[in-house]
């Protein structure tokens, strides 16, 4: 779909027409990358302990070679609780965040299946945040360029008419691509700390279309 903005401006003078407008190029994507949002949770009585744990399991990420991954830092923090008014060390508990992306969801998904069965029987606790699909920076990059190519063609082939109809020699003056505009459906979320299990592993979301829009300013100028 193409669609050509009201905003148009005319310049006149002695011996040239310039004409500035602006137009969109779209097209509709089906993304080609599936990507998931894990955070990891680890309680412990012991300091020691938690870092342990989330080395344990950061390492085990690390070996993944079928998936890229994002992510690996944690936090530690003391864990505290309140009885008779009196505040008392209950513990330690970290976090850690990932962001796992695969062009083959079920690899994908059978190393989220991995990594749940990794985890420690007590104090090791796996939630996935989000999943969704997403256009990859190569399926990007070509599907820009392609839209890019599609407007000089269509600058030139509106020039050339452009020349026919008002019997003036049109060219294009140039073409300014500003701008980028991704649309794209927001990711399927778990609610919050609900705990990957063989039965609450969220299902693939459906590959639909996305579309991406390049909008250029053209200049076209009549002699």
């Amino acid at each position: 779909m193409k669609r050509l903005l009201i905003l148009t401006t005319l310049s006149c003078s002695l011996s040239a027409l310039t004409i500035n407008f602006s137009k969109s190029f779209d097209v509709e994507i089906k993304p080609d990358t599936l990507q998931a949002s894990i955070n990891i949770a680890v309680k412990k009585p012991t300091q020691d302990a938690v870092v342990t744990s989330l080395s344990r399991i950061s390492n085990f990420v690390d070996t993944e070679e079928d998936i890229k991954k994002k992510g690996g830092n944690y936090n530690v923090r003391p864990q505290f609780n309140y009885e008779n008014n009196k505040r008392y060390k209950d513990g330690y508990t970290g976090n850690m965040y990932y962001n796992f992306t695969s062009k083959d969801s079920d690899k994908l998904n059978k190393f989220l299946s991995n990594l749940y069965e990794f985890k420690g029987p007590k104090g090791e606790e796996i939630s996935l945040n989000s999943i969704n699909w997403i256009m990859s920076k190569e399926q990007k990059t070509g599907k820009v360029d392609a839209l890019r190519l599609e407007a000089i063609k269509w600058s030139s082939a509106y020039a050339k008419k452009l020349s026919s109809d008002i019997s003036s020699s049109c060219s294009v003056k140039s073409i300014l691509f500003s701008s980028i505009n991704y649309f794209q459906p927001k990711p399927m979320m778990r609610e919050e700390m609900v705990m990957m299990d063989k039965a609450s592993l969220a299902p693939t979301p459906i590959q639909d279309k996305q579309k991406m829009s390049v909008n250029p300013t053209i200049t076209i100028e009549c002699k």
